[in-house]
């Protein structure tokens, strides 16, 4: 592997760590700095490893969170930002597209983008583990030529090229977010039927 790849995936995991600490903030914006210095770190990896969509889509998602984060100010408290901003979301995603797995991407940014802007707490955990886990089929789509497209690779320096192009943080910090989403719609489920079992 060359020093980019390793380069690159350093940055990735430093989002991961970020993205932890971020967990532990105690304030909205304590959470939207962390979250979104995290992003930028997402930013640099993706670039680095050459992964075009995953650059400019979470340079929209770092505006979208500041957008979201100053929703109660006039011009962002309407109802279409979520609208507009997963529109933004979509043509940025065409215009950066690198192959097949690039849809799942989008897709899921943009279901994501929607979901934040709508959704309670419930229900967003619920999108996630779908928008999650399109964004992670996203960050090993490289490899995944041969289910999709029907390709074989033409041999070792390909098949290194094309894991070259994985970020093993985005890998991490989505798997983390489908894990912590189940955990908590599952929390959530128990708590009800404690509830509905022995109610006030």
């Amino acid at each position: 592997m060359q020093a980019t790849f390793w380069i690159g995936q350093a940055f990735s995991i430093l989002a991961v760590i970020i993205s932890f600490i971020s967990y532990q903030m105690k304030t909205s914006r304590g959470i939207l700095v962390s979250l979104s210095l995290a992003t930028l770190m997402s930013c640099i990896a993706y670039a680095i490893l050459g992964r075009a969509g995953g650059l400019w889509l979470n340079v929209i998602c770092i505006v979208r969170n500041v957008c979201y984060y100053f929703k109660d100010k006039p011009i962002l408290s309407s109802k279409l930002v979520p609208v507009v901003l997963a529109a933004i979301m979509g043509v940025a995603g065409a215009w950066s597209w690198e192959a097949y797995y690039s849809i799942f991407f989008v897709v899921g940014l943009v279901l994501n983008t929607l979901a934040m802007g709508y959704f309670g707490p419930q229900n967003l955990r619920k999108s996630i583990l779908v928008t999650s886990t399109m964004i992670l089929i996203y960050n090993i789509g490289p490899i995944l030529a041969p289910i999709f497209t029907g390709t074989i690779f033409s041999g070792s320096a390909e098949v290194t090229a094309q894991i070259g192009k994985i970020s093993v943080g985005g890998v991490i910090n989505e798997s983390v977010s489908i894990a912590s989403a189940a955990i908590g719609l599952i929390r959530y489920r128990k708590k009800v039927d404690e509830t509905a079992q022995n109610p006030a």
